[in-house]
């Protein structure tokens, strides 16, 4: 299995590593509320039209089955809601204008993102960081480590330390490729979709 080394310690994860294949269920429990909503609908039509007991009894257990449901959905952590916590240690990081935390973030042979980092970092003092957009493609299992694409988008708000650029805030958008080391992901490489300033 591959292994990162432990400077990415900032950007992990802890817990057992869960299935790569996830379910719509798992990420969003909305679908069984709804689904809950629908059949305790019928059920009470049932109960009104023909007075019987046994419907409340029914209509108590598929409440208790949509909150086991909802209850799962909370205790489990899918791997994209892994990978959004990853990009979200991420973008604090930034925020904080703290680099090593952020480097903790790539993976070690993310060379070029590296660089690409040391160099804003270095020419620029974060103010804010806000994720606009956040598309996260589905888990590749079949390579090694298993890998997922991600398109994002944000809006940061910067002071140049050299006065050289006019703008003080400025919207950015590219696509990530990330990498599960055991139980962390990892972005190890990146592409602008306009890159605003020639650096990649």
């Amino acid at each position: 299995m591959a292994r990162a080394p432990s400077t990415v310690g900032r950007c992990s994860h802890n817990g057992p590593a869960i299935p790569v294949r996830v379910t719509t269920l798992l990420e969003n429990p909305l679908p069984a509320i709804l689904a809950g909503i629908v059949v305790e609908a019928i059920l009470g039509v049932i109960l009104v039209r023909t007075g019987r007991g046994m419907v409340l009894g029914i209509m108590g257990g598929v409440l208790l089955l949509v909150l086991a449901l909802v209850g799962i959905e909370a205790l489990v952590v899918t791997e994209p809601e892994r990978v959004e916590q990853a990009l979200e240690a991420g973008r604090a990081a930034l925020e904080a204008n703290d680099t090593d935390a952020v480097i903790a973030c790539l993976a070690p042979q993310a060379e070029a993102t590296q660089r690409l980092v040391r160099w804003a970092m270095r020419r620029v003092e974060l103010t804010r960081v806000k994720i606009t957009q956040l598309d996260v493609g589905p888990i590749n299992a079949l390579t090694s480590p298993p890998s997922v694409k991600v398109r994002m988008a944000a809006l940061i708000e910067f002071r140049d330390r050299q006065g050289e650029f006019p703008d003080d805030h400025r919207p950015i958008e590219f696509d990530l490729t990330l990498r599960r080391y055991d139980d962390r992901w990892l972005v190890t490489e990146h592409e602008w979709v306009e890159d605003p300033y020639g650096q990649r």
